[in-house]
């Protein structure tokens, strides 16, 4: 018997259809989707700019690690990143002048003081930079850092740095007594004051109490292992008393500690001369005008180095250096015209030689010199 079909089951069918069509649509729009609209490439995540204040944690850091001339670099970013705040150019002149960078570190901190005229710090840096820069005899210039250091302890009497910096620019006028009263009470201020410490041995040595001088610097190198100077003063203090080996261990460790100081390398060098090891001292002092191409002192130093060696050469190119870098000395005129002279180079000679001569008539190794290399006389 033949059963026809009922409506139910051709509904199910057209259902079932129905749902096909669905599902294939449904499949066909994710695909769609996933091609047509596809997620926006992210690229890295960019870093946020550090701040000034980020930076100059940066640089203290560098300073704490005895990575000076970094930390140099890092104080001058921050100063680029907010020019109308002192505290990176109280930092960047401090480091110039631990550099030996006196002109640039007074410049610096002429910038600090002209952005905040009444800072202690901005002049306490500044007295700081004058008094190094002053060299042996520059009167004019310990004079504007006694009177710069003392408005600085004017406008906040409870600053350590201060009160310290003042008593170098009284030891280095001769006043020892004012050095040291300034000196421990720059202590009793702040007792993890590296630079308390270390000029209160600076005082004290000026007035020849060395034990007591050198457990100040002991204490300050305690302080701030990586910082060179202390080592430096230790090993210029044993120098003094005769000890020759514990000075040139002294300036081993600067050398060590801070393997960019000229300061360090020179101080060694010249140590190292006095003691008669000339050959050493010529590599050393080498390597201090290799830290800093332009540290007179080292290259004042290995002239003479390479003058007693015999090599004239080198003699001659170090002491021309040094005078065009500014080197004041004046027995480095007789001695250029010196060196000269024993290459038989009379024509390059014979001005230096009068150089020396008009700086002091009665100079006998310029008169001798001359000897060597006399005027030659025109032809008839």
């Amino acid at each position: 018997m033949y059963i026809r079909p009922t409506k139910k089951r051709r509904s199910s069918r057209v259902r079932v259809l129905i749902l096909l069509l669905l599902d294939a649509a449904g499949i066909y729009l994710l695909v769609w989707r996933r091609d047509v609209i596809r997620p926006i490439q992210v690229g890295p995540t960019p870093t946020p700019t550090p701040s000034a204040a980020e930076i100059m944690a940066q640089a203290h850091d560098l300073y704490l690690q005895g990575a000076l001339d970094d930390a140099i670099a890092t104080y001058e970013q921050a100063a680029a990143l907010e020019p109308a705040n002192p505290t990176p150019y109280v930092w960047w002149s401090f480091l110039l002048t631990l550099r030996r960078r006196t002109v640039e570190a007074v410049d610096k901190a002429r910038q600090a003081i002209g952005i905040a005229p009444d800072s202690a710090e901005t002049l306490a840096a500044l007295c700081m930079a004058l008094d190094w820069d002053a060299g042996v005899g520059d009167q004019a210039k310990l004079e504007e850092a006694l009177s710069t250091c003392l408005s600085a302890i004017d406008l906040n009497p409870g600053y350590a740095e201060a009160h310290a910096y003042l008593a170098e620019v009284y030891a280095d006028l001769g006043q020892t007594a004012q050095a040291v009263e300034s000196a421990r009470l720059a202590v009793t201020l702040n007792d993890s004051s590296v630079f308390a410490h270390r000029d209160l041995g600076y005082a004290l040595e000026k007035q020849r109490k060395y034990k007591e001088a050198m457990a100040e610097y002991q204490r300050a190198s305690q302080i701030h292992p990586r910082l060179a100077q202390p080592y430096i003063d230790l090993g210029r203090i044993n120098m003094a008393r005769g000890k020759y080996k514990e000075s040139l261990s002294a300036f081993e460790k600067a050398t060590v500690v801070d393997p960019h100081n000229a300061h360090a390398f020179d101080s060694l060098g010249w140590a190292l001369f006095q003691t008669g090891d000339y050959r050493r001292a010529r590599v050393v002092l080498q390597k201090g005008v290799e830290a800093d191409p332009t540290y007179v002192p080292a290259y004042g130093h290995l002239a003479l180095t390479n003058y007693v060696l015999t090599d004239y050469e080198g003699a001659a190119a170090a002491f021309k250096k040094a005078l065009d870098l500014g080197a004041t000395e004046r027995e480095y005129y007789f001695e250029l015209g010196l060196a000269y002279a024993y290459l038989d180079r009379c024509d390059e000679a014979r001005p230096w030689l009068l150089k020396a001569l008009e700086a002091d008539p009665a100079s006998a190794p310029a008169q001798e010199g001359l000897k060597l290399c006399p005027e030659k006389k025109s032809s008839p």
